[in-house]
């Protein structure tokens, strides 16, 4: 429905539709829509609306939510929309949810990398509106946001941004959005300033807000007739709702009236409803309620029969007229209404409230000891649902800490019975299908996928999900982000319900004491009923000691035809590292089971399943570190396997089995180390996806010309004997082979166009790769990392156009010309190509050459690869020099290159709109000549006062922020230093007007001596702590960094002798403090400065820091403010010479 002109929403969407709706904001749009979060997207439109409407749905939300995505900056209107987002901000009326979806906050914030090229890049740097879209960049909260690196998955980031709107929402005043709102933390929770509310009534907590909302659905002032649906699930607060609604609203009507308990006192709906409306009268199109605008309000609608009545004389009611319906069941009133409203559960504030009025009488004893503690955990367990807050509270009421210790043990298994007399009334209207399905994932599927459950409910057919989407719709459950979701006392009541014997299609069996004592041996009596059980989930962590189980005591126990799920399992480690499976078979098993469909057992203690075991029906069977040797002992059909799990069976030698598992998507044998061939029937699975050989040390290569159409995934990590390579697969897009013995790659590798990784690291024999390279178009990362016998590169002759990553340290490559460009013929002569557009890897951005014993130097033409932002050339010995280097570099690592000597002049390019931070690192690089490390200060000098000019042009940077940092071997600080001392403190005295005539920023130096220091940690800074003692300001005191090392992974460097660190450092506060305050004062300053070196965790003891340097840098070229007197003048001339002669190397 398209939005109207006088509609507010809580949460207004700013993201790049290109490149997330079809996927992520999809997600989103469900989980938001689950919550019951009123959220406005440009879809609500109708399409001729002008896109300007959309600056009015953002003053009309209370929440900005902004996503922002590599391609964000693309796009005029996500722009545009985020200054109107950052203007209402700035007026107190919004709050931002800031959330980076593959992007960093400081690219947003500092226009950077992928982002910033996509702002600025080619045809857009004459864009109108830049200033201004920087600013709002800028503006960006990036510490308080959701990054999805922070998060395993999607599916997570989404729970967070829904968890985080709603404790926003939680803390919003109802008039508004206030200046001290509540800011949203990287992990999603909210702090609040806000002094207290009154308590107050229960009825009315959380509801004023929701009554607001409601209202927001209707327009009293319509000449439309309009019915709305009031949904939620039981005890959410519907009929309480409605009833606040019509109190206030019935004034307006002569003909008004509430209808309760529809779904009890309407069986087949029709002629109750009809004599309920008309007091019994007769129908006449004469009738009072024919006549004059109604309003009415129907609660506890259950079935569309009930209302058919009103909806077969829809057109006799006049027109004005309101109509609200609750009900628990969305379908009922899907095509009956105009609008519908989804009744959100209390947000944690209210919820606590609620729960403590009940609880504790309103008394303050509810402060007393570890009360308030408790309370929390019985209020997050109830989920905003004011019923259970209040039963729960009521239970509660009177009782000591011990009881309430004792129930919150309980409380996921025990509903109270008011809780469970509601949510029966519900329950007893689905189907028996419908019942089975609420069941199956009350106990043993929530928060599991979709797909996946729908799968293991029904396989057989198109109509499978059917059970699925109508408990969705009955709102028994949620789906969000792909995942089935279930609130917390509808799982306690399924799983209850589940675990009786009541059910036609049998027991759930969830309780680890019920289970071991119907399986142990010692139990079993002559005349033992049958049990009819359809799961059985033992967790084996809640166990303490072995199991010994007959083998006749599955079929003696369980009855054949029901049992369809058997998972054995630890929670707390799902290998059982230290102790061997729980659950002991010493006499073999008897399976008859038809119709198992789920078998799960850790650590299956049989070389094979028994002979008996049936898997017509199966669909998931997971042996993860079991004992067999072969799955089973005869070729089986299989027609409804997908999922087939025997990871770290390592005494598995035979998969024959599975040669007729057409159907299997999904494959997984790491750490089958005898596993030493795979059935040649394979290339039957047309369906697999995903095979994981991780492992497989025995394995030598794949059957002979497997063609797997589907396959997307093919790990073979560590398959130490797997020499030959064969494979047919046109969707393949992940490869690995590291730590193979393959010694080459066929040229059918080309036909793999989809691939997007391919993997060779520490593949010890490969000696070439095919000339056809360069047609895998899709390639984004090549990893060829640690092949030693490695010495050459196909030549490039096409544009590997989506190739960003190229690892290739640990190579003996040394001809790189043709590895980075494609070489072409003009004129018979060999020329490179040199637009930022060249063939080759024109959009690499990271290559990684280190430990490369052959290279000498690079090619200058690597300077036009403008994506290029990190280069890695550690260990290099035998580099004797670097050329000029690409612009965009952010860094360069050039440790331990034992014979490096010069760098280009310029070290790098430069370009003017220049805002990428960089570090530039040359420890242990101890024949580093005198001039080479001049050009090195140079050029970081020039960087940083172009990224300063830039940032301060825009007013934007954070105060302090590192800009330009290098390290190389030395003992001295550099001359121009102003200030200098002795040890780890400085002291100076700055000139007056410092702050005047184009000061940018700081430069910053500090000796420090090594020892053959091992970094721990892969962590080292040098950073410094500067005072201005009578600057009174936030800014006078400050943590800077100087410079350092960080990476990930596990090698170590150490750091031989002394070495110099210089960091450059932006300092806008300053300035705006003397712009604001000091206009015609000048102001002396003092500044005390320490310098000290920590690896991440604390102070690095045997580091010293010898002596340290400071000074001011001015955009006239100048390095300090003083300099302007004679006695620095010289000191200029003498060291800056140098400086002055390469600008003729830089762009004007």
């Amino acid at each position: 429905m398209a939005a109207s002109s006088g509609e507010s929403w809580q949460v207004f969407i700013n993201f790049r539709g290109e490149e997330l709706r079809g996927n992520f904001i999809s997600h989103l749009e469900g989980a938001l829509t689950l919550a019951e979060i009123k959220y406005y997207i440009d879809t609500k439109e109708v399409p001729s609306e002008d896109l300007t409407v959309l600056f009015t749905r953002i003053e009309q939300s209370e929440i900005a939510l902004s996503i922002f995505s590599s391609k964000y900056a693309e796009s005029k209107w996500c722009l545009d929309e985020l200054v109107k987002i950052t203007e209402q901000v700035q007026k107190g009326k919004l709050r931002i949810i800031p959330v980076f979806f593959n992007v960093t906050p400081e690219e947003v914030k500092e226009q950077k990398g992928e982002f910033g090229l996509k702002l600025y890049g080619e045809g857009k740097r004459k864009r109108p509106n830049i200033p201004n879209w920087e600013n709002a960049l800028q503006s960006v909260p990036s510490k308080i946001g959701l990054n999805l690196k922070n998060f395993r998955n999607e599916r997570e980031l989404v729970d967070k941004i829904v968890d985080s709107v709603k404790r926003v929402l939680a803390v919003i005043p109802l008039n508004g959005i206030s200046k001290d709102i509540s800011t949203v933390s990287s992990n999603g929770n909210t702090s609040s300033k806000h002094t207290q509310q009154p308590k107050a009534p229960p009825l009315e907590y959380g509801m004023e807000q929701r009554l607001k909302q409601l209202e927001g659905k209707l327009d009293f002032d319509s000449l439309e007739t309009q019915l709305v649906g009031i949904v939620g699930m039981p005890g959410i607060g519907k009929t309480a709702l409605s009833e606040l609604h019509f109190k206030k609203w019935n004034n307006r009507f002569v003909f008004k009236k509430i209808i309760r308990a529809t779904r009890e006192e309407s069986n087949d709906g029709s002629d109750w409803f009809k004599d309920t409306l008309m007091n019994g009268k007769e129908l006449d199109h004469k009738a009072q309620m024919f006549n004059r605008k109604i309003f009415v309000v129907l609660d506890d609608v259950s079935h569309k029969n009930q209302v058919n009545f009103l909806l077969e004389n829809l057109e006799w009611i006049k027109k004005g007229s309101k109509i609200l319906i609750t009900t628990r069941d969305k379908s009922t009133i899907a095509d009956l209404v105009h609008d519908t409203y989804m009744v959100p559960g209390l947000n944690d504030k209210e919820a606590l409230e609620l729960f403590k009025h009940h609880a504790f009488n309103d008394q303050d004893s509810s402060t007393a000891g570890n009360f308030m503690k408790l309370s929390e955990k019985f209020v997050d367990y109830a989920g905003g649902n004011p019923l259970a807050l209040k039963e729960l509270g009521k239970e509660l009421c009177g009782e000591d800490e011990a009881h309430w210790e004792a129930r919150l043990v309980t409380l996921p298994y025990c509903c109270s019975s008011k809780i469970l007399t509601e949510l029966r009334i519900s329950y007893d209207k689905l189907s028996e299908q419908q019942k089975d399905a609420f069941l199956d994932v009350a106990c043993f599927f929530r928060s599991e996928e979709e797909d996946y459950v729908k799968c293991l409910l029904d396989p057989y057919g198109p109509e499978s999900g059917e059970d699925v989407n109508d408990l969705a719709e009955k709102l028994f459950i949620g789906i969000s982000a792909g995942r089935i979701e279930m609130h917390n006392i509808l799982c306690t009541f399924g799983q209850e319900l589940g675990s009786s014997d009541e059910n036609k299609s049998g027991e759930r069996m969830w309780n680890h004491e019920k289970i071991t004592n119907t399986l142990r041996s010692e139990e079993v009596t002559l005349n033992q009923k049958i049990k009819k059980v359809r799961g059985i989930f033992l967790d084996t962590a809640k166990v303490e000691n072995g199991i010994p189980i007959d083998p006749n005591i599955f079929i003696e126990r369980f009855n054949q035809q029901n049992l369809r799920y058997l998972k054995i399992y630890d929670s707390l480690c799902p290998q059982q590292c230290d102790v061997d499976c729980k659950v002991n078979l010493p006499d073999g098993l008897e399976f008859p089971f038809q119709e198992i469909r789920y078998l799960h057992w850790l650590k299956f203690p049989l070389d094979e399943l028994p002979p008996d075991f049936n898997p017509e029906n199966l669909i998931d069977l997971r042996l993860p570190y079991s004992k067999i040797k072969r799955v089973w002992e005869a070729v089986k059909e299989t027609p409804w396997l997908k999922w087939v799990d025997l990871s770290y069976s390592n005494k598995l030698t035979d998969l024959s089995a599975l040669s007729k598992a057409f159907y299997l998507r999904r494959l997984n044998l790491e750490g089958c180390t005898f596993l030493d061939k795979l059935p040649k029937e394979m290339k039957n699975m047309k369906s697999l996806v995903f095979l994981n050989l991780r492992g497989c040390v025995m394995l030598s290569s794949l059957p002979e010309r497997l063609d797997l159409v589907s396959l997307k995934t093919l790990i073979l990590s560590g398959c130490s004997k797997f020499i030959n390579f064969e494979l047919l697969s046109e969707n393949l897009e992940y490869l690995h082979l590291d730590g193979t013995a393959i010694q080459n790659l066929p040229w059918a590798i080309q036909n793999f166009q989809k691939l997007a990784l391919l993997n060779l690291k520490d593949c010890k024999m490969l000696k070439f790769l095919p000339e056809c390279l360069d047609k895998l178009k899709a390639l984004k990362e090549l990893i060829l990392s640690g092949c030693a016998k490695l010495t050459s590169f196909p030549d490039i002759k096409e544009n590997m156009e989506n190739l960003q990553i190229l690892l290739l340290d640990g190579t003996k490559i040394k001809d790189l010309p043709n590895i980075l460009f494609h070489c072409g013929n003009f004129k018979g002569q060999v020329v490179f190509q040199r637009s930022p557009r060249m063939n080759g890897l024109s959009m690499l951005r990271r290559l990684c050459l280190s430990r490369n014993d052959e290279i000498c130097t690079l090619q200058s033409s690597i300077s036009q690869l403008h994506h290029l932002n990190c280069i890695d050339l550690k260990y290099c010995k035998n580099l004797l020099s670097i050329p000029t280097l690409p612009p965009n570099l952010q860094c360069l690592d050039a440790h331990a290159c034992n014979s490096l000597k010069e760098v280009a002049s310029p070290l790098a390019l430069l370009m003017p709109t220049q805002q990428i931070p960089c570090s530039f690192i040359f420890t242990n690089c101890e024949k580093l000549e005198h001039s080479a490390k001049n050009e090195i200060i140079c050029y970081a000098h020039n960087k940083s006062r172009m990224i300063s000019d830039a940032l301060n042009r825009h007013n934007k940077g954070l105060a302090f922020e590192a800009l330009v940092a290098t390290c190389f071997p030395g003992s001295d600080v550099p001359a121009w230093f102003s200030h200098k001392a002795s040890g780890a403190v400085l002291d100076s005295e700055l000139p007056r007007h410092w702050s005047k005539s184009g000061f940018v920023g700081i430069a910053l130096c500090a000796i420090v001596s090594f020892k053959d220091h091992t970094v721990r940690n892969n962590n080292l800074q040098v950073k410094c702590i500067c005072e201005f003692s009578n600057v009174e300001t936030f800014s006078s005191y400050f943590n800077c960094h100087v410079g350092g090392l960080s990476e990930t992974g596990d090698e170590q460097r150490t750091i031989k002798s002394t070495h110099v660190f210089i960091g450059y450092t932006n300092w806008l506060n300053i300035n705006k403090f003397q712009e604001k305050d000091c206009e015609k004062e000048c102001v002396p300053t003092r500044a005390s400065i320490k310098f000290e070196v920590t690896d991440g965790t604390g102070k690095v003891s045997n580091c010293e820091v010898l002596k340290c340097g400071f000074s001011l840098v001015f955009e006239s070229g100048s390095w300090e403010g003083s300099s302007r007197t004679e006695h620095l003048e010289q000191v200029e001339n003498r060291w800056l010479g140098p400086l002055r002669r390469i600008r003729r190397f830089l762009p004007l």
